[in-house]
C-alpha cells in the first residue's frame, strides 16, 4: 500500500505534464497544418556573392549609457567628444549620439484614419522616450512573498511622479499586460490592487521535495530519485519560460527610443542546478548543469533592444541560511511522509544572485536584493531614464562568429559612474528553415506584446459579401526596416504574413500564411522609400472569430511586426449561436 500511494504520487506530475502537452499540440495543429509556398513573381535563390544587400540589419550597434555623479545624479550635458568606446580593447568611431530625458515624443502630424493599426510608436501620441515595465513574477515566486511586494509596490505607485512612465505585466501560466504604459497613478494603483497573486505550482514542485521514509532504503532511494528528477524538470520548465517572456519584454520595445528599464520582482531561478561545490552523492541532483544559453538569450534580446534589467528580489531581508547546507533552509509546517519534515528553500541559493547579477550586469541595470526596500529599488531604477546618453558605433571588426564581445565605455571627466551594457554577441545572419519559421511565428502569435523589429500598419476594412464576413487588409511595412537585394535592374525580396483568427475566449479558429513577393523596378523601389511597402490581402473570417491576429516576417533578415485587430469594433459581436 505504501508502495502504491508514493508510486502515485511520483507519476501524478507526469500524467498531468502529458495531457498539458497533448493539449499544446492540437493547440498548435492549425498553424503545423499550414506551409508557405513561393509566389512565382518571388526571385529564386542565389548564392551570396550574386546579392548585394541594400541593408545590413544588425551592423550598427547602440549603448544606453547612465552617467551620474557621485551624488547619484544625472550628468547633462555631455557631448560625444566626451565619450569613448572600446569594442574588444579596439577604440570605435562614434558614429550616432542623443541625449534623451524623460520627455514625451510629439504627436503624429495627421490622425490616423478609422480601422487602423498600428507597431509603430510613431504614429501613436503621447508616447514617452524613456519607460519602465514593473514585471510581477508570479512564476518564480511564491505567494506569500508577491503578496509582500505588491504592497511595496502600491506604496511605490502612490508616490508615482509625473514623469514617470509605468506599465505593469505579469507572469504566471503566461505573460499577461497587466496595465499599459501610463503616468495615472491612480488606474496603476486600481490594477494592482484587483491583482491577487499567484500560485506557482512549478516552483513548489521544483523546491518543495518530500523525503521518503518507507522503511526500505533502496524504496527511498528510488523514490527519492524520481522526485529529484521532477524537481529538476520544473526547475527548467522555469527558467525557459522566464526567459522567454524576458524577451517577448524585449521583442516588443525594441522600437521605442530612449531609455528603457525592466524591473523585474522575482524569486528569479537558478543559474544553474546540482553543481554546487559542496554537494554530496547521497544526495546530488540527477541534473547536473547551468543555464547559461537560456541566460544569453534573453540577454541578447534584452541588448538589441536597448532595455536595462533590474532584478528585484520580492522576498525582501533574508535572514542566514541554516539547517541543510544545500536546500539553504527549511521552515515549520506539516511534516512530510515517514516524518521527515518538508524541506522549503527559505533563502535562494548562489545561482539565483548569480542570475541576478548577470541580467543585471550585461545589460546595464542593477539587481536588488536582501533588502526590504522593494519601494525604493524600484524608485532608484526609474530614476535611471530621467537622463541617458544614446551611442551608436559600426565594429571595426568582421569577427561576426556568434562569441561574445566586450564594450567599454568611458568618459573623459573624471568623478562620474558609467552604467550601459557590457557587450555584445556577434551573430551572424542566418537563414532558417521552413520548421523554424513555423516555430518563429508561433511564438509571435501566442505572444500578448506586439513584435516591433518590423514597423507595420494595418488598415482593415469590412467586405460586404452576401452570407460571409470578409476583411480586406492594406498593409505598409516601414522601407527602414525591410532587407531587399539587387537582381540585375530589380529589386527583390519577400515576407510572410500569418492570419490567425481566434474566439473571444482565445482559442486558435483558423490559421492561413501566405508568402508575397516583391520584385521592383527602380521607379517602384524610389517610390517604397518614400511611403513603405504597400500591398493588400483578403482575409475570410470564420464565424465565433472576435480577435485577428496579423504576424508579419521580413524572409531575408527575419525581422518580425505583428498587429491585433478587434473584429468587435468591424462587425458587432459575433453571431448568435455561433461557436465562442
Amino acid at each position: 500500500m505504501v508502495i502504491y500511494e508514493h508510486t502515485y504520487k511520483f507519476m501524478r506530475p507526469i500524467l498531468w505534464l502529458f495531457a498539458t502537452l497533448c493539449a499544446v499540440q492540437l493547440a498548435l495543429m492549425p498553424l503545423q497544418a499550414q506551409s508557405p509556398a513561393r509566389p512565382a513573381n518571388q526571385a529564386p535563390p542565389q548564392t551570396k556573392q550574386e546579392q548585394p544587400v541594400l541593408k545590413v540589419t544588425t551592423r550598427l550597434v547602440q549603448l544606453n549609457v547612465v552617467v551620474q555623479d557621485r551624488h547619484g545624479q544625472p550628468v547633462t550635458g555631455l557631448t560625444k567628444d566626451d565619450f569613448v568606446v572600446f569594442d574588444q580593447k579596439e577604440q570605435q568611431k562614434i558614429s550616432t549620439f542623443s541625449m534623451e530625458s524623460n520627455r514625451l515624443l510629439a504627436p503624429p502630424a495627421q490622425a490616423p484614419p478609422p480601422n487602423f493599426f498600428s507597431n509603430r510608436y510613431e504614429q501613436k501620441s503621447g508616447v514617452p522616450t524613456a519607460v519602465t515595465v514593473v514585471l510581477l513574477d508570479g512564476l518564480n515566486t511564491r505567494f506569500e512573498d508577491m503578496a509582500y511586494a505588491r504592497t511595496q509596490i502600491i506604496k511605490f505607485l502612490e508616490q508615482l511622479q509625473p514623469q514617470d512612465r509605468v506599465a505593469l505585466y505579469t507572469l504566471t501560466d503566461q505573460l499577461r499586460v497587466l496595465h499599459d504604459f501610463t503616468r495615472d497613478a491612480t488606474s496603476l494603483l486600481r490594477t494592482v490592487q484587483r491583482y491577487k497573486g499567484h500560485y506557482s505550482r512549478e516552483l513548489a514542485a521544483s523546491e518543495d521535495i518530500d523525503t521518503s521514509d518507507t522503511g526500505n532504503q533502496l524504496l527511498d532511494d528510488f523514490l527519492n530519485a524520481g522526485n529529484q528528477r521532477m524537481a529538476d524538470f520544473y526547475a527548467i520548465n522555469r527558467v525557459q519560460r522566464t526567459a522567454a517572456a524576458i524577451e517577448e519584454i524585449a521583442n516588443h520595445l525594441a522600437a521605442l527610443p530612449g531609455r528603457k528599464n525592466l524591473v523585474w520582482v522575482s524569486g528569479a531561478f537558478p543559474f544553474y542546478i546540482g553543481l554546487d561545490a559542496d554537494i554530496t552523492p547521497a544526495n546530488a541532483t540527477n541534473e547536473r548543469r547551468t543555464f547559461s544559453y537560456e541566460v544569453e538569450r534573453a540577454v541578447r534580446a534584452l541588448n538589441n533592444a536597448n532595455l536595462a534589467i533590474y532584478p528585484v528580489d520580492a522576498r525582501g531581508l533574508i535572514g542566514p541560511a541554516f539547517a541543510n547546507p544545500n536546500l539553504s533552509a527549511t521552515r515549520g509546517g506539516m511534516p512530510g511522509r515517514g516524518g521527515v519534515p518538508r524541506t522549503i528553500t527559505l533563502s535562494p541559493s548562489r545561482a539565483n544572485f548569480d542570475t541576478m547579477n548577470i541580467l543585471a550586469d550585461r545589460t546595464g541595470g542593477r539587481a536588488y536584493y536582501n533588502t526590504n526596500d522593494i519601494r525604493g529599488s524600484i524608485r532608484r531604477a526609474i530614476d535611471d531614464s530621467r537622463v541617458a546618453y544614446m551611442l551608436g558605433y559600426y565594429p571595426t571588426h568582421r569577427d561576426w562568429d556568434g562569441k561574445f564581445r566586450e564594450i567599454k565605455v568611458k568618459v573623459n571627466r573624471p568623478g562620474l559612474e558609467l552604467r550601459s551594457r557590457r557587450g555584445y554577441f556577434a551573430f551572424p545572419e542566418k537563414k532558417l528553415d521552413p520548421k523554424q519559421v513555423q516555430a518563429v511565428l508561433r511564438e509571435a502569435v501566442s505572444s500578448p506584446l506586439d513584435a516591433t523589429d518590423l514597423g507595420l500598419t494595418v488598415r482593415v476594412t469590412p467586405v460586404e459579401i452576401p452570407g460571409m464576413r470578409q476583411v480586406k487588409t492594406e498593409f505598409n511595412v516601414a522601407q527602414r526596416d525591410l532587407t531587399l537585394n539587387i537582381d540585375g535592374d530589380r529589386w527583390v525580396g519577400a515576407i510572410d504574413v500569418l492570419f490567425v483568427q481566434f474566439s473571444p475566449e482565445g482559442k486558435a479558429l483558423k490559421s492561413d500564411m501566405k508568402t508575397v513577393g516583391m520584385n521592383l523596378t527602380q521607379a517602384k523601389y524610389n517610390q517604397v522609400k518614400q511611403v513603405g511597402a504597400i500591398f493588400t490581402l483578403d482575409e475570410p473570417i470564420v464565424d465565433g472569430a472576435g480577435q485577428l491576429r496579423v504576424v508579419v516576417r521580413d524572409t531575408t533578415s527575419g525581422s518580425l511586426g505583428s498587429v491585433s485587430v478587434p473584429l468587435e469594433k468591424l462587425f458587432g459581436q459575433p453571431p448568435a449561436g455561433s461557436p465562442r
